[in-house]
């Protein structure tokens, strides 16, 4: 059976949903537009270890629209439910969908952040047959992707003859739980041990990334409270269904706002290319100076960015 709860009455309180898996989703809804007036719902989807703080920059912003922000399956408290790599994108797509359901929502806009641009792309598809997501009148109408993952990671990875045998070596030091016991052990003491400047000087190496110190800190402290099987679940899954998956953004006909750092360590240019290939009506920007996470690094540039682009769809030209 299905749990509902009441709406929230106002917009800063943290709700939680029980969807048709199983899976508790946690979310916060913030209603800054009458319903009266068919307000236009921008729904963020997170990244890979990643969670609704990571839209932080984002809220409160965007008043000419409603926003929704959740945590994604295996993220902080919601749990991994029954996902697999070959399911777990499809089943975040899902709770997504039922949520927009159970919210009633109408005209939604997709921010999508990474792994989650795989996520939107599978919802858009699946609701492409009848134009609307589930039994709900949901309709996604257009589309914001940042720093994009748009098929296997593996194939466009940065210095592949150092970065695939590095991600091997995770790999198994997540499965038989190394990894676990040290991220549970430097979440509680990294403070007073230093151990970030080899992890950086490797990090670097490995990817040939140009992030700063502080801003590789800024990430890997917001992973700490992720398990390895949810880090598992959400790679395998990118590696074995992400170029299906990406293979349906040459599907998309709505329009889509791409967003990427300059100095981006993940997205390559090869991907912004396939981007150009696949997608039919598009406006691209890179963001000067920020790397993965441009909502976070650059939120001022990234939220009129946004802004505009939801404006020109409603054709009020409005900012933030």
């Amino acid at each position: 059976m299905r749990l509902a709860w009441k709406r929230p009455g106002e917009w800063h309180h943290k709700m939680q949903f029980l969807g048709r898996g199983g899976v508790l989703v946690e979310y916060i809804y913030m209603r800054q537009v009458p319903e009266c007036m068919n307000p236009r719902t921008l729904m963020f989807l997170n990244g890979i270890a990643l969670r609704h703080s990571e839209w932080k920059a984002q809220m409160h912003k965007f008043r000419d629209c409603n926003l929704l922000f959740f945590n994604a399956r295996g993220h902080g408290r919601v749990g991994l439910g029954l996902s697999t790599p070959n399911s777990y994108l499809s089943d975040c797509g899902m709770d997504a969908a039922e949520l927009a359901a159970h919210l009633d929502l109408r005209r939604i806009t997709l921010v999508m952040h990474s792994m989650g641009c795989l996520v939107g792309t599978w919802m858009y598809g699946k609701a492409a047959a009848n134009r609307f997501l589930l039994d709900s009148c949901a309709h996604i109408d257009s589309m914001v992707m940042v720093s994009p993952v748009v098929g296997n990671p593996l194939a466009t990875m940065p210095r592949r003859e150092l970065s695939v045998p590095l991600l091997g070596a995770l790999d198994r030091a997540l499965r038989d739980g190394r990894m676990e016991k040290f991220i549970r052990w430097y979440a509680k003491h990294f403070k007073e041990v230093p151990l970030m400047a080899p992890l950086y000087a490797a990090f670097r190496a490995a990817t040939g990334s140009g992030v700063s110190f502080r801003e590789f800190r800024k990430y890997l402290e917001s992973v700490l409270d992720v398990k390895s099987d949810t880090l598992l679940t959400a790679y395998g899954a990118m590696v074995d269904t992400g170029d299906g998956i990406g293979e349906m953004m040459a599907g998309i006909r709505a329009p889509v706002l791409v967003l990427t750092g300059e100095r981006d360590f993940l997205v390559q240019p090869v991907s912004l290319e396939i981007l150009k290939c696949r997608l039919r009506d598009y406006e691209m920007h890179l963001i000067k100076g920020a790397t993965h996470f441009p909502q976070a690094e650059k939120p001022e540039e990234f939220n009129s960015h946004v802004a505009g682009f939801v404006g020109k769809i409603d054709g009020t030209g409005k900012g933030i």
